[in-house]
């Protein structure tokens, strides 16, 4: 846990916070900036020690939002950082009459490229202060179903301070990951980062992403016969390029998977990839673009001079390409399916 010691580089009639910094510093940060900026100057002015800690505790945020907003108060020139390996001593400057008024724009903190590691007395000290982090680390215990060790709470709890998830979607993330079968941290951090790069920083949004990750996915898994399968990291590879690189509707992913059962009886996902790696070359991104390229392709039969790499379908009792309709009711048997098997 890094100290904190500050001091004030003027002196002031009054413990009020000086005038140009309510007029023009105050707007256009996160509100606990102005906050921690507040309570630090009313602490050393009347000589009371404070740390990073006590205000995170304070104010009910993490450490690294306290360390953020001191580094935003530096960037403004109304005060000056000194660190020392953890430790970082603070001087209050007088705050000066900006010549252009900072821009109202939302400060957004990056969070940094590789999850932090937190010692055993911080995250005691967090768990001890915290009720939302007391909370979370018992809710991960009963998903997770053991005992949250050193590493585990570790993980977990750099979802909040480094992904800047909000706790109660970190809470669903683990209870939705440990329902379908996957307990693995490292597997739900993964999981935890692709909903950070998706900003899904609240319950709604989470909510929203995983029905429609669960409806297409689900639809695609239920198509390939793995009615009971939840998707491997390869196997969601492959839907992820499909369904987000690609931008394929699912209607022309089934008509893949038809093929595939065509060809070689049972869908496989690296021959359904290359029928719509083929469709992605051609630029084709619906079932009238297979009709187009299918009578191009019966019409470059009569001319043999002519030839296309586009997998050629089968006529069998699995699927008649040419007069092929898309049947959109399916979807809802193929729900009724998996709910099924659910069930039983």
């Amino acid at each position: 846990m890094g100290g904190l010691k500050a001091k004030l580089g003027f002196n002031p009639a009054t413990v009020e916070v000086q005038a140009n910094f309510v007029e023009h510093y105050m707007a256009g940060c996160p509100a606990v900036y102005p906050l921690v900026y507040i309570y630090t100057l009313k602490k050393v002015t009347v000589g009371e020690a404070v740390s990073n800690l006590d205000l995170a505790s304070f104010f009910n945020v993490t450490e690294s939002d306290v360390i953020a907003a001191w580094k935003h108060w530096q960037s403004m020139g109304v005060v000056e950082i000194e660190e020392k390996g953890k430790d970082m001593a603070i001087t209050f400057l007088t705050v000066p009459i900006p010549e252009k008024k900072p821009k109202t724009e939302k400060v957004v903190v990056t969070p940094a490229t590789t999850r932090p590691q937190y010692t055993v007395d911080e995250l005691t000290v967090y768990r001890k202060q915290s009720r939302d982090v007391a909370r979370l680390f018992e809710r991960a215990e009963q998903a997770l179903g053991k005992l949250l060790y050193y590493n585990d709470m570790n993980i977990i709890f750099s979802f909040h301070d480094w992904l800047r998830l909000p706790i109660d979607v970190i809470e669903y993330l683990l209870t939705y990951c440990a329902n379908n079968g996957h307990r693995n941290l490292r597997y739900i951090e993964k999981c935890a980062i692709d909903w950070a790069d998706n900003e899904i920083f609240d319950l709604e949004k989470a909510l929203n992403y995983v029905q429609n990750f669960d409806v297409n996915y689900r639809t695609i898994l239920t198509y390939m016969g793995q009615v009971t399968s939840y998707p491997t990291p390869s196997h969601r590879k492959y839907m992820d390029k499909w369904l987000k690189d690609w931008q394929m509707p699912l209607d022309l992913i089934m008509e893949a998977c038809d093929r595939s059962v065509a060809q070689i009886e049972k869908p496989k996902f690296n021959y359904v990839d290359k029928i719509l790696a083929e469709w992605f070359k051609q630029g084709i991104k619906d079932i009238e673009g297979v009709k187009v390229a299918d009578a191009k392709h019966a019409e470059g039969r009569k001319q043999p001079e002519l030839k296309s790499d586009l997998p050629r379908a089968k006529q069998n009792r699995f699927v008649n390409f040419n007069q092929r309709e898309t049947d959109y009711s399916r979807y809802e048997q193929l729900e009724r399916v998996y709910l099924e098997q659910r069930l039983t």
